[in-house]
């Protein structure tokens, strides 16, 4: 998109799109080094030790680094400084939108492990997770012919990490089935946009838009691009010209920020 073919909205958008970005040397400056360490006695250091091998704090650290990584790369792709006082800006239609996808379900997801006051809940959340990384990894070694764990022997290896909770005598049938509860990316994206400030727009409906535009769905692109129709080549057949949606991809930006400086300020008091 050319700056001739922004609307003053668009250039405004830009605009408040390159401030918010304006947050990611500081972030790469704290995540280019080794994981902070946890204060003894703090939550996170408590989690880590009934969780282990699958400590939380690792876990978070780790999707912290995936979402600070996707917004530094929307931010490179996205800006050029040609001068001191120039920037060109460069908006590909679908692109930057995975980028802003990603970054929105890893900072979602530290906010969703860590939010619960209560340790069982934050250690059933990592073991949740656990189970459906491994169930993932475990398909791409059978396709490649490596062995790998049986799944029974897994889930009962993660059961025996969880407290008793209840008497009932069906109480492992019970944690198996929390386990393999298996919370999609729109239960964590929704979970964690109840913690972001009531003007913000709904985060699901964002994560829906930057997900059909990053999977390149034909009805996604057509509703959530911007749209101009130059003529009618047969009736119901338009010839349109499909440009970004400038405002989804600022909006979706400043959302996943939003939800990363939540994701920080749980992460240090967890840690803390």
């Amino acid at each position: 998109m050319t700056p001739a073919e922004l609307t003053p909205d668009e250039e405004r958008q830009i605009r408040e799109l390159l401030q918010a970005l304006d947050v990611v040397p500081e972030w790469l400056t704290l995540t280019s080094g080794l994981q902070p360490r946890l204060v003894p006695g703090s939550d996170l250091a408590y989690d880590d030790g009934r969780a282990h091998p699958y400590e939380v704090s690792y876990a978070a650290w780790a999707a912290m680094l995936a979402a600070v990584s996707h917004v530094a790369c929307l931010r490179d792709s996205l800006f050029r400084w040609t001068g001191p006082d120039r920037v060109d800006a460069k908006i590909h239609t679908h692109g930057p939108f995975s980028l802003v996808r990603g970054a929105l379900e890893n900072a979602s997801r530290v906010v969703w492990m860590l939010e619960p006051n209560d340790s069982d809940e934050r250690l059933l959340r990592r073991l949740e997770l656990e189970w459906k990384e491994s169930g993932a990894q475990d398909a791409m070694r059978q396709l490649m012919g490596s062995p790998v764990k049986s799944k029974p022997d897994r889930l009962e290896e993660l059961v025996d990490l969880l407290p008793p909770t209840t008497t009932d005598p069906d109480e492992i049938k019970l944690k198996q089935k929390a386990i393999k509860a298996n919370p999609g990316y729109a239960t964590i994206v929704e979970a964690a946009g109840k913690y972001l400030r009531s003007g913000s727009s709904p985060p699901k409906l964002i994560w829906q838009a930057c997900s059909a535009l990053a999977h390149g769905d034909y009805r996604g692109t057509l509703s959530y691009s911007n749209r101009e129709v130059l003529a009618e080549q047969s009736p119901g057949i338009m010839l349109a010209l499909i440009t970004a949606n400038v405002l989804l991809l600022t909006r979706g930006t400043q959302l996943a920020i939003e939800t990363m400086q939540v994701a920080w300020r749980l992460y240090n008091r967890r840690a803390s």
